[in-house]
């Protein structure tokens, strides 16, 4: 966040913010006036074919297959980056143990399995919430208070500066810097299942918007505008990495892993869940088999997670491919379709105001969708040539030994 945020500088970063998050809370009021149309849809993918089997049927079941496909991508991708932080995390902790990035993250690997293999449901652990916020706050509140403690005279390199426009911005950082806003926002890809799972769906506004777009509000801003403050434009893309070596980031590494691992999890359930049920009920396994099913399943998400963070071994670029390919298509598109499809269907009106509104989204999602997934593959491609390719070692941030991590300054590719 606090990377996104020096693309743009502090007065345009908290345009940005605000501008993603308003977009974003629209969209999940749409999805829920839909859901509240088709109130027996329970998952995301049941709520689409509601809307299309009345407007399309002959093109129901292609549709289907389509957001069903691209809302597990989006649920695997994300594993993915977990995954990534997992072996950054435990790279970081033991920074004088010269192991390289896929060896870790396989390591990482290893911590889930168990978990993973025995949790079926996502009450299968009793106090992983609880944990998992105490991590989170962790991960976040070291770093700060550490850079906090030793000043920005300290902190921000000669020559970095805290500007309201950036002087670096551009229109790919502009774009770039919405595509980490968006990843880091949206929830669409699970808001039906949430919303089923509530025992008054009206009370959905409320919660969100009340409770969580605040909370949000001041948890993004004040983390963005903190690094920013403290790193100038040197901010790294993970808050850990603005820690030197030390005690200090030993422990903001240890809540990272903790964070990561109860997050992966959990939603490594959700997408293999839905997985062992699509292949219930395509009569692929049969209603005895689930548990030895449910290993292959669970075996083959890590095995694939571990194998995609080490084609994009860089967590700020993986973020971005996530927010310039997927977060536009499941979080933003396919939820607006749905909402012009079922007000055309119902009989129900849309303002004019609104109309423009939801076009002037549309045109920011296919902006990020072109624009976006364009300059992050370049830039990955980049990242390549400058640290490394795929399996290499990638050792910047991890060894204290590493030429890349001397001062957190770049090095040649290993």
């Amino acid at each position: 966040m606090g990377q996104a945020v020096a693309k743009l500088g502090w007065a345009m970063g908290i345009l940005g913010i605000f501008l993603m998050l308003a977009m974003n809370a629209h969209i999940m009021m749409l999805v829920w006036r839909v859901h509240r149309l088709y109130p027996d849809a329970k998952t995301y993918r049941e709520l689409a074919c509601a809307a299309i089997e009345r407007a399309h049927p002959d093109r129901m079941e292609l549709a289907e297959n389509l957001v069903l496909v691209a809302q597990y991508l989006f649920v695997f991708a994300t594993l993915a980056l977990y995954t990534l932080s997992i072996g950054q995390g435990l790279g970081m902790f033991f920074y004088d143990v010269h192991a390289c990035l896929p060896l870790w993250t396989f390591v990482g690997c290893m911590l889930l399995l168990p978990l993973n293999l025995s949790a079926r449901f996502l009450g299968s652990f009793a106090g992983s919430v609880m944990f998992n916020c105490l991590c989170t706050v962790g991960t976040v509140l070291i770093p700060i208070a550490w850079m906090a403690w030793q000043g920005a005279e300290v902190t921000r390199p000669s020559g970095q500066h805290f500007e309201a426009i950036a002087s670096s911005f551009s229109m790919t950082a502009a774009v770039t810097s919405a595509c980490t806003f968006a990843f880091a926002f949206s929830g669409q890809f699970i808001l039906v299942e949430i919303m089923s799972e509530m025992e008054d769906l009206e009370e959905f506004p409320k919660a969100y918007l009340g409770y969580s777009m605040p909370f949000m509000s001041l948890a993004f801003l004040g983390v963005g505008l903190s690094v920013y403050y403290f790193r100038g434009g040197a901010a790294s893309g993970m808050i850990v990495q603005e820690l030197p070596f030390g005690f200090a980031e030993r422990m903001a590494a240890t809540c990272l892993v903790g964070h990561m691992l109860i997050t992966y999890v959990i939603k490594s359930v959700v997408l293999c869940r839905g997985l062992l049920k699509e292949l219930q009920e395509r009569q692929v396994i049969s209603n005895g088999n689930t548990w030895s099913a449910w290993y292959c399943i669970v075996i083959l998400i890590v095995s694939s997670s571990w194998l995609l963070a080490q084609i994009v071994p860089f967590f700020s670029d993986l973020v971005n491919l996530l927010g310039a390919t997927l977060t536009p298509l499941v979080a933003f598109i396919v939820p607006i379709l749905l909402y012009q499809l079922s007000i055309r269907i119902k009989d129900v009106e849309a303002s004019t105001a609104e109309q423009a509104l939801l076009y002037l989204e549309l045109l920011i999602s296919l902006v990020m969708f072109a624009y976006g997934s364009v300059s992050t593959f370049l830039h990955i491609y980049a990242q390549w040539e400058h640290y490394g390719y795929p399996f290499s070692c990638h050792c910047q941030f991890l060894w204290k030994t590493c030429g890349c991590s001397s001062g957190r300054m770049e090095c040649p590719a290993i």
